[in-house]
């Protein structure tokens, strides 16, 4: 529930109108400003503190809830709708320094842009560890390349340039001309590819893996659903039966299942609908298949709900930290909390390379299943939030902030969270015969 606005309310119950002045939260470069009914939010750098939204507080209520203050008023943190996560601020006395000299620049300098560009990732990117990038030589290398008269178009390629090496399909760099992702190409591509020159196709990369998924999609549909499917959530849900004792749950994104773009809220609502459909119709039986490999991701909140139902207890999904200045914020505890009804049985759950994001979140908060078998390919490796962050000249980025650990404290970022049973996906071999390896091997297993 969002909180209430308005002066007549109790104070025994923090709302962001008891919060006026200055806030800088621990982590995420963000500063808070609140003034009587408005609120502006900066994105902060240490050269920078950029005024990005205003509004009402009725409406930042639309972002933020579940107010927590501290007993002197000094700080409070906020669990943000479009996430799992708590953040924290701290009370500042006034806006920083900064603020005062960021509208004196010109927004449109390359070489002030690029100071932004670069400081920004050095204060929030949470992998340069993890991927053995030494960010400050990055900036020795590149930095004597800008100066005030460089195009946009140098500008961009530089940033690409720096960006390449830290292999993140979380990093992406918008502008009106043109945009940039740092994410590395599964296997799979390389695979296919082969696949294509080898038979001299000059069909695109893009296309013909999306006749492959097609075709797989028809082949479930048409051999394997012995009583046809259902569909749910925006057509993003569907189920049925593979036997008399094995259940298929495909979930095609973790975002999307109201068919309102951007609305969790509305999501979590359509989940709780669509499973209570599933459970009805294939919760009785003994196995289950959860089929994950063409899950892109979404929201982290919708991944916990579609596996609320599917948890036995209550259990330690993982834990989350966020860059902050030289470290990291203290690791943030988030839990599987079962629904009023669950599935009991034996799940399968089948993964891909492209398997990502929000999709990984999802097997990461199963993990502690006691019947759990994962079958397939390690998933993409892409399982912080996304930061969007802004840069003066009107472009805008995203990058990874957090460090996701599972129940045992391991960490699957780049590597991918690995399946028991490995099979390819869309492997050459089991397209020539015209069957799905996975559900064969569930099959197999289960004697189905």
């Amino acid at each position: 529930m969002k909180p209430r606005q308005g002066r007549n309310h109790s104070r025994s119950v923090p709302h962001f109108t008891d919060l006026q002045g200055v806030w800088r939260s621990q982590g995420y470069g963000k500063i808070l400003a609140i003034e009587g009914d408005r609120y502006t939010l900066f994105e902060e750098t240490a050269i920078s503190c950029l005024p990005l939204y205003r509004g009402t507080l009725e409406e930042l209520g639309h972002h933020y809830e579940d107010l927590a203050v501290s007993p002197a008023g000094q700080a409070f943190s906020a669990h943000r709708v479009s996430g799992v996560a708590r953040i924290g601020f701290r009370r500042l006395a006034a806006l920083p320094a900064h603020a005062d000299d960021t509208p004196k620049q010109d927004p449109a300098d390359p070489e002030y842009n690029f100071e932004i560009f670069w400081r920004t990732f050095d204060e929030q990117y949470a992998l340069f560890e993890l991927k053995g990038v030494a960010w400050d030589q990055a900036y020795h290398t590149y930095r004597r390349q800008i100066h005030s008269g460089s195009s946009r178009e140098t500008l961009f390629a530089t940033m690409a340039a720096m960006l390449r090496p830290l292999k993140d399909g979380h990093i992406r760099l918008h502008t009106p001309s043109g945009h940039y992702n740092a994410g590395a190409h599964p296997a799979l591509y390389q695979r296919l590819t082969r696949e294509l020159e080898d038979a001299s196709d000059d069909r695109e990369l893009t296309s013909y893996l999306g006749d492959l998924k097609e075709w797989l999609h028809g082949l479930i549909h048409e051999d394997y659903l012995v009583n046809g499917v259902n569909h749910g959530g925006n057509r993003l849900v569907e189920w049925g039966r593979l036997s008399d004792g094995i259940g298929y749950l495909n979930i095609r994104a973790m975002a999307g299942q109201s068919g309102k773009t951007g609305e969790p809220a509305a999501d979590l609502n359509a989940i709780d609908g669509v499973m209570k459909a599933v459970l009805a119709d294939v919760g009785e039986l003994p196995n289950l298949v959860v089929d994950l490999r063409n899950n892109g991701g979404g929201y982290d909140g919708v991944a916990l709900r579609f596996a609320a139902y599917l948890m036995d207890r209550k259990r330690l999904a993982f834990t989350k930290s966020a860059r902050h200045g030289n470290g990291f914020t203290g690791k943030q505890a988030i839990y599987v909390n079962p629904a009023s009804e669950t599935y009991s049985g034996n799940l399968f759950v089948l993964t891909s390379e492209l398997t990502a994001s929000a999709a990984e979140i999802f097997v990461l908060s199963l993990l502690q299943h006691p019947r759990l078998t994962l079958i397939g390919e390690p998933t993409h490796g892409i399982l912080s939030d996304t930061l969007e962050r802004h840069l003066p000249n009107g472009w805008h980025l995203t990058l990874s902030n957090e460090i996701y650990r599972a129940s045992d404290g391991q960490v699957y970022e780049d590597v991918g969270i690995p399946p028991h049973i490995r099979l390819h996906y869309l492997g050459r071999k089991g397209r020539e015969e015209g069957r799905d390896p996975m559900l064969e091997r569930v099959l197999k297993l289960v004697g189905g």
